[in-house]
């Protein structure tokens, strides 16, 4: 028995042992109970009248939204900051560690307060400003088009693109060919297949549009721009720990610069720094908590809303648990699982 499956074994023991105590201690039969809970900005449909457990679940929805936003967002923004410092260029590393710095020596509360509170103060809705008169921003959140399909490329026609973009990113073809193919059947099926409908302003906000809260706008951009520095952090230490006489080697094969970042850089790279980047994912899953901080609707707002309704701490508690610790466990035991995977490899 390796120590990877003692390790796992051990915890799903602790997992099992908890789960015995507290079904000993909870009453199952709370969570079916009508809830009667007002909850807004929700992700999934709700009606007060559904249960606890449904009410847990559509908050755990927008929990689980927010945090896989933030973590694509983060990854996109950290690893392009991470690959600019990773440039010998004084200038650029004054930036990037300016930008590092000033994240890194503040609290995650402060700058999602910081966010919120510049949110707040954008002009009402009657006053929105706009971009190109198809996106608002106000007080209340950012507004975007209403999406319709329309036409024969809504059916088989719009599948056909689709199915033509993914396919190019297969086909044995240069991969700027491929990239471009791709590109162009999604301008394509957007072009033609989707008419957006710009949002009408009313006597009392938007009267149609798809509208996204500001509380979930500054939660995402918050987290994502503040663990951004972490993911850059991760990739620039991945790609100087790379051997220069790896890179000096493929430049000497005569390979373009794109393809030496291509096929040596980035695989190694992304081996060296997947573990860690995985170990910052779920502190973002983690830290969409602090949205509470904020009023966004997400599992620790709504236990406490249970908790003054029902009285029932424990049980609101075992709901919160079970969730963070499904969705944090199942990615801790994948980041353990790659991990090992990779070290196999490197043998």
């Amino acid at each position: 028995m390796t120590d990877l499956v003692k390790k796992y074994v051990l915890v799903a023991a602790f997992v099992c042992l908890v789960v015995l105590a507290l079904a000993t201690a909870v009453d199952f039969s709370f969570f079916v109970l009508p809830s009667g809970l007002t909850i807004s900005n929700t992700i999934l449909p709700w009606q007060p009248s559904r249960s606890y457990l449904a009410a847990f679940a559509v908050a755990a929805g927008n929990s689980l939204a927010a945090g896989l936003i933030s973590i694509v967002l983060c990854t996109i923004l950290g690893v392009g900051i991470g690959l600019i410092g990773a440039r010998n260029n004084p200038t650029i590393a004054f930036f990037y560690n300016l930008y590092v710095g000033a994240f890194r020596n503040v609290p995650i509360l402060f700058v999602i307060l910081l966010f919120y509170f510049v949110g707040i103060a954008l002009p009402n809705p009657a006053k929105a400003p706009s971009l190109f008169g198809l996106v608002y921003f106000s007080n209340r959140g950012v507004v975007f088009p209403s999406i319709e399909l329309s036409g024969w490329l809504s059916g088989y026609g719009g599948i056909a693109l689709i199915g033509v973009a993914v396919a190019a990113l297969v086909v044995p073809l240069r991969l700027g060919l491929r990239l471009l193919i791709s590109l162009a059947s999604l301008v394509l099926f957007m072009a033609l297949a989707l008419k957006f409908h710009a949002p009408a302003v009313g006597k009392f906000g938007f009267t149609s549009g798809m509208a996204v809260p500001v509380e979930f706008m500054v939660l995402t951009f918050a987290l994502s721009i503040y663990y951004s520095v972490e993911i850059a952090e991760i990739t620039r230490g991945a790609v100087l720990s790379i051997s220069r006489g790896l890179v000096d080697a493929a430049h000497a094969l005569g390979l373009h610069a794109v393809d030496r970042f291509r096929l040596v850089l980035a695989p190694l790279a992304f081996r060296f720094g997947l573990p860690s980047a995985l170990n910052t994912y779920l502190v973002v899953l983690k830290a969409t908590s602090l949205g509470v901080a904020i009023g966004y609707t997400e599992l620790f707002s709504v236990a406490r809303l249970s908790i003054a309704s029902s009285g029932r701490v424990l049980e609101c508690l075992a709901l919160m648990g079970a969730y963070y610790l499904i969705m944090c466990g199942a990615l801790s035991v994948a980041a353990n699982l790659i991990t090992e995977k990779l070290k196999q490899r490197g043998r």
